[in-house]
């Protein structure tokens, strides 16, 4: 079962508000009109500085990069994303958090992929998911997700990458 974002949750509604260096901040919903702009935040930023991207140097590695790509587009489409924006100019994309829902209904489906460097950053991210049986140990049925998080480098150290995570807990 993929979960669906329930309609009683509007897509555009906003998770959290605060104040950095004078200048206000939201955290919502990641809409179609900022989708562009935060693929291409994940695209230059998470892909060389997120630790196993840097290391395998995904954006050496065309085709690897692509795949991570597609993923974080097709978990945008499930419209549970949520970016970091300022109030007062809102198309200026400074944080990403790419979030899906696991259900344990969910089909259970074995990673493959012909590239070599894709299968080494995601099947990693693949058997460690799978080390903990996160149903079993919780008592749940589904719970929050994420496929990366980042902030762009001039405005880390704030705290942003924090209140993202934070604005999950009130999310969904």
């Amino acid at each position: 079962m993929v979960f669906k974002r329930p309609e009683s949750l509007p897509l555009g509604s906003t998770w959290r508000r605060f104040s950095v260096c004078n200048t206000n901040l939201v955290i919502r919903d990641l809409t179609e009109d900022l989708r562009e702009p935060a693929v291409q935040l994940l695209v230059k930023y998470f892909t060389a500085h997120e630790p196993p991207c840097k290391y395998i140097e995904i954006n050496k590695h065309p085709t690897a990069l692509a795949e991570l790509e597609k993923l974080w587009r097709r978990t945008i489409d499930d419209q549970l994303s949520i970016v970091c924006v300022k109030e007062d100019d809102p198309s200026d994309v400074i944080g990403v958090n790419v979030l899906t829902v696991a259900d344990k209904n969910d089909k259970e489906e074995e990673f493959k992929s012909e590239d070599k460097i894709w299968s080494k950053l995601f099947g990693a991210v693949d058997l460690v998911t799978r080390a903990v049986d996160v149903f079993q140990t919780f008592k749940v049925d589904q719970y929050l997700t994420a496929y990366g998080l980042v902030v762009d480098p001039t405005w880390r150290g704030w705290g942003i990458g924090k209140e993202m995570l934070l604005a999950r807990c009130g999310a969904f």
